[in-house]
C-alpha cells in the first residue's frame, strides 16, 4: 500500500471531525473540540496501554473552562520531538448567509459554486484539490496531521525516541493556551526527564505556486505600544487657551503609521511597517470643550528590535510630534491674533514625554502606600472585566495607565508611552543555541524533492504571528525588566512566563500545509498536502533527526 493511502486513512476522518466541531476562540466552544481530541487520543492503541501518558491542564482563572491537551509517547530514548498546534479557530459570522455551512466542507463547496467568486477561488473550487471551511487551513489540518503522526510513530518499533503533543486553546485571541503550556512543558520535562530536541508547529503557509513550498525556522515578534496624551482643556470658543491631545496623537500616528524607516530587517526580509488599530479621545459625554486626553495603540512587528529599542523610538518620535504640534499651534495663534488685531501672548506650555515606568514612580512619590492600594484595586477591577469579556486587554492597560496619570497629577501637554499585551517575542533558530544543528532547511528541501519533486524555501520568520513565540526566549534581562515596568497591570491582567520559556531551549520549525484566505469565507487548504505531502515529509524528517540509537535494533 502506498504511504499516501496510509496517511489519508488515518487523517481524513479525524480532519473532517475536527472541522465539524465549532471551536470559536475565547468561547466555551473550545471545550467541545478539546473533548474530541482527548477522546480520539484515548482510543489509540498506545494510549489504551498507557492511559497515564495523556491528559489535560485547565487554564487558570478562565471563565470558559478551556484546557491544554497533552499526550506523551515515551520511548527508550528521552530525546523528544514536540508537536505543537492550536485547536481554536476564528468565528464564522463572516460567512453571512452561508454560516450554517462553514463547518460542512461538502455542502459549503456546493453553495460556493453557485456564488460569484474571484477567478482564483473559482479555479481552486473547480479543481477539487482544495477543501473549504472554517479552520480547514488555520489550523485543524495541522492538528490532524500531528495527531496522525503521533499515532503511527507510537506503534512503530523502529522508532525508539519520545514524542510529545501539545494542543492549545486561545491562539487566535491572546495565546493564553501556549503561554500556560510553557509551564506544562517544563513540568513534563522534569517529570519524565525529557530532552527537547525540536518543536514542530504546523501552521499553514501561503504561496502563489505549487512548485515551491515554504517552511519557517522562527516566528515574527509583535509588540503593542500604547500612547496616552493629556492635553490642556478649554472651551472650543477659546482654543488657544487649551491644547487638543487628539492633535498630538494624530501627529504621533502620522510619524509612525506606514513609516518604512521603522521596519525591522533580517537578511533579505523586512517586517511590514507599524499599523495603528485604535485611536480615540477619552471624553465620556459630549460637551463644547477640548478633550482632556486621547489614547491609541498599534502593532509593531519585529525581527531583532527589542522592547527597549521600541520604547526609545517611541519617546523620540513622540517628542518630535509634540514639538511639531506646538510649532503649528504657535504659528496659528499668531495668525489668529493678526486677524483680530491683537498682540499675541507668550506660549507657556511645558511639554512632557515619559514612559509608564517614570509615570508610575511619580505617582508613587505622590501617594506611596495609598497609591499602591488603589492601584491594586484598579488592576483587580480590570482583571474581572477582562474575565467577563467586557473590555479588551489594551483598553484595560490604558485605563490603568490613565488611573496612574491621575494619581501622579499629570498635567498637559504630556505623552506617556506604555506597552500592552499580547506580546509576542520574535524568535528564530539562528538566535537559539544549537538552533541550526539539524540543517533543517537543507533536510526538508531534500526530502521534499526526493518524495514529491517540490522545492522548499526556508524563511527565518513565520509572518502570521504564532505560538512559537513562546517556545523559547532569545531576549535579555534588560528586555524583561523594560516590559514588566512599562506594562500597566503586569502580572495582574497579563504576563509572559519568561523564566519558563528560558528552559525550553530547543530549535523550532513551522512545517504545515498550503492554505489560502485564512480568516475569510473562502478559507481553504490543499488536500494533497494534508493527506500525503506534509505527514510524509514530517515523518521522514523526524526519523532523520532522531535515527535509531546505536544500541537499538
Amino acid at each position: 500500500m502506498r504511504p499516501a493511502e496510509n496517511w489519508k486513512k488515518i487523517i481524513e476522518p479525524l480532519f473532517l471531525r475536527l472541522i465539524s466541531s465549532r471551536s470559536d476562540t475565547n468561547t466555551p466552544f473550545e471545550g467541545f473540540i478539546e473533548e474530541i481530541i482527548l477522546n480520539w487520543l484515548k482510543s489509540r492503541p498506545y494510549f489504551k496501554e498507557h492511559p497515564h501518558h495523556l491528559g489535560s491542564r485547565k487554564l487558570e482563572n478562565d471563565n470558559n473552562n478551556r484546557e491544554i491537551i497533552w499526550s506523551l509517547v515515551e520511548g527508550v530514548s528521552k530525546k523528544t520531538i514536540v508537536f505543537l498546534h492550536h485547536h481554536d479557530a476564528v468565528g464564522t459570522s463572516d460567512y453571512g448567509k452561508l454560516e450554517n455551512l462553514a463547518l460542512r466542507p461538502d455542502s459549503l463547496r456546493e453553495a460556493l459554486a453557485k456564488r460569484p467568486l474571484s477567478p482564483a477561488v473559482s479555479k481552486d473550487l473547480e479543481s477539487g484539490d482544495w477543501l473549504f471551511g472554517r479552520g480547514a487551513a488555520d489550523m485543524k489540518a495541522g492538528a490532524a496531521i500531528q495527531m496522525a503522526l503521533m499515532d503511527k510513530l507510537s506503534t512503530d518499533e523502529t522508532f525508539s525516541h519520545t514524542l510529545l503533543l501539545i494542543s492549545v486553546p486561545d491562539e487566535e485571541n491572546l495565546s493564553r493556551g501556549m503561554i500556560e503550556a510553557t509551564g506544562l512543558l517544563v513540568d513534563l520535562k522534569k517529570t519524565y526527564n525529557l530532552d527537547y530536541k525540536l518543536v514542530i508547529n504546523s501552521e499553514p503557509y501561503y504561496n502563489q505556486t505549487s512548485k515551491k513550498a515554504l517552511m519557517y525556522e522562527g516566528s515574527v515578534g509583535k509588540i503593542m505600544p500604547i500612547v496616552y496624551v493629556r492635553g490642556v482643556r478649554s472651551h472650543i470658543g477659546d482654543p488657544f487657551n487649551g491644547l487638543n491631545p487628539s492633535l498630538i496623537l494624530a501627529r504621533i500616528q502620522a510619524l509612525t503609521e506606514l513609516n518604512i524607516d521603522l521596519c525591522d530587517q533580517f537578511g533579505n526580509d523586512a517586517t511590514p511597517p507599524p499599523i495603528w488599530v485604535n485611536l480615540k479621545d477619552r471624553k465620556k459625554n459630549y460637551d463644547a470643550s477640548i478633550p482632556e486626553a486621547a489614547t491609541g495603540y498599534f502593532n509593531w512587528l519585529t525581527f531583532t528590535k527589542t522592547p527597549v529599542d521600541i520604547l526609545e523610538s517611541m519617546i523620540h518620535l513622540s517628542e518630535e510630534a509634540v514639538q511639531s504640534v506646538l510649532s503649528h499651534f504657535e504659528e496659528s495663534y499668531k495668525k489668529f491674533c493678526l486677524l483680530n488685531h491683537d498682540e499675541p501672548d507668550a506660549i507657556s506650555f511645558t511639554p512632557l514625554v515619559i514612559d509608564y515606568e517614570k509615570l508610575y514612580k511619580q505617582a508613587l512619590l505622590k501617594g506611596e502606600n495609598l497609591f499602591l492600594e488603589k492601584l491594586a484595586a484598579k488592576e483587580e477591577e480590570m482583571k474581572i472585566l477582562l474575565g467577563e469579556n467586557k473590555i479588551t486587554l489594551p483598553d484595560a492597560a490604558i485605563r490603568i495607565l490613565e488611573f496612574t496619570a491621575d494619581e501622579a497629577d499629570l498635567e498637559g501637554p504630556a505623552v506617556v508611552i506604555g506597552l500592552s499585551g499580547p506580546y509576542y517575542p520574535h524568535i528564530t533558530n539562528s538566535m537559539i543555541k544549537g538552533g541550526e544543528d539539524f540543517n533543517l532547511a537543507e533536510r526538508v528541501d531534500r526530502i521534499s524533492k526526493e518524495l514529491f519533486q517540490i522545492e522548499y524555501q526556508s524563511n527565518a520568520y513565520f509572518m502570521g504571528i504564532s505560538d512559537l513565540s513562546y517556545a523559547g526566549w532569545v531576549g535579555n534581562e534588560e528586555d524583561i525588566v523594560s516590559i514588566k515596568r512599562n506594562s500597566p497591570g503586569w502580572e495582574t491582567i497579563y504576563s509572559v512566563p519568561f523564566r519558563k520559556m528560558e528552559q525550553l531551549d530547543a530549535p523550532i520549525v513551522n512545517i504545515g500545509p498550503w492554505g489560502k484566505d485564512l480568516h475569510k469565507p473562502t478559507e481553504r487548504v490543499n488536500i494533497k498536502d494534508v493527506y500525503e505531502r506534509i505527514p510524509s515529509i514530517l515523518d521522514r524528517l523526524i526519523r532523520e533527526i532522531l535515527p535509531p540509537e546505536k544500541n537499538q535494533t
